[in-house]
């Protein structure tokens, strides 16, 4: 028989028993390893959202810069009145607006339309306007002096220049042979409106901010930018009756199409760009409809 003294000994050495170093190293490793797996699928998932937000990114930028540039170029040479209605005179504004709405070069785009808003006229002379108080407070809110004005009935369309506004009126430089709109018997006098001449520009330039942007310059003024991150842009032309786009088309008046084809970067994943090229094509509607 053992001795009771000699009991409580092993019971105390077994009680003061742990792990050895073999199985705490065998521990430290598993648990390195399950540290190390949570890391690489936290660095995996941080990567696939930085690379889904900047896809996401260039798609918004791409999506915002083609229905801005659509919207422009389907209008091109267009007005509030008739398609039948001619244009007149021979200032410089007035043949651009009558033979080559669409211009511009491989990388910048020229538009010229009426304004998408135009206002009914209720009286005009040959060199001013009233326009309907229904529809206005004052004509000051729309026009100013200086502004290029698309004048148009059913039959004739003018581009005048705004020499006063006051009340309801605007004035002008007297038409062509003392042409009266509201007073033309081929052309009903409630048709007569007036709208501003949308005159832009579009093209890619540095942004100042170590990149570059797609930009828009309207009526001649300051450049407005539209969408970061685009690098580059193309233009191409498809003139009535050809199979193939061009940059550089023969003759602007038979221009029926526009191709768009844009560069866009969006954030670094991995210390690489990520880049994507998406095209758009439009038809000018006042040419294919």
């Amino acid at each position: 028989m053992t001795a009771p003294g000699n009991d409580s000994r092993v019971m105390g050495v077994a009680r003061a028993a742990g792990f050895s170093l073999i199985e705490l190293m065998v521990a430290m490793v598993l648990g390195l390893l399950v540290a190390g797996a949570a890391l690489a699928i936290l660095q995996s998932n941080q990567a696939t959202y930085r690379s889904n937000e900047g896809l996401n990114r260039i798609q918004e930028n791409a999506r915002i810069a083609f229905e801005l540039m659509s919207r422009d170029i389907r209008a091109a040479g267009g007005t509030a009145c008739s398609n039948f209605s001619v244009v007149e005179g021979g200032s410089a504004a007035a043949n651009s607006f009558r033979t080559a709405p669409v211009t511009g070069s491989a990388t910048t785009l020229q538009v010229i339309s009426g304004d998408d808003t135009a206002y009914r006229v209720v009286a005009s002379t040959s060199s001013s306007v009233e326009l309907d108080p229904e529809e206005l407070d004052a004509a000051a809110d729309a026009f100013d002096v200086g502004d290029v004005l698309l004048l148009c009935n059913a039959r004739k369309t003018h581009l005048v220049q705004t020499s006063s506004v006051g009340g309801m009126t605007v004035g002008f430089a007297a038409l062509p042979d003392g042409y009266n709109p509201s007073a033309d018997e081929f052309a009903p006098p409630a048709a007569v409106v007036l709208s501003r001449l949308r005159d832009v520009n579009w093209f890619v330039a540095a942004n100042g901010r170590g990149g570059s942007s797609l930009f828009v310059s309207r009526s001649g003024g300051a450049a407005e930018e539209v969408a970061e991150g685009i690098t580059g842009i193309a233009f191409q032309y498809l003139e009535s009756g050809a199979n193939d786009y061009t940059a550089t088309p023969g003759d602007w008046l038979n221009v029926i199409a526009v191709r768009v084809t844009m560069t866009l970067t969006g954030q670094d994943v991995d210390g690489r760009a990520l880049t994507r090229q998406s095209s758009n094509v439009v038809s000018l509607r006042g040419r294919t409809l």
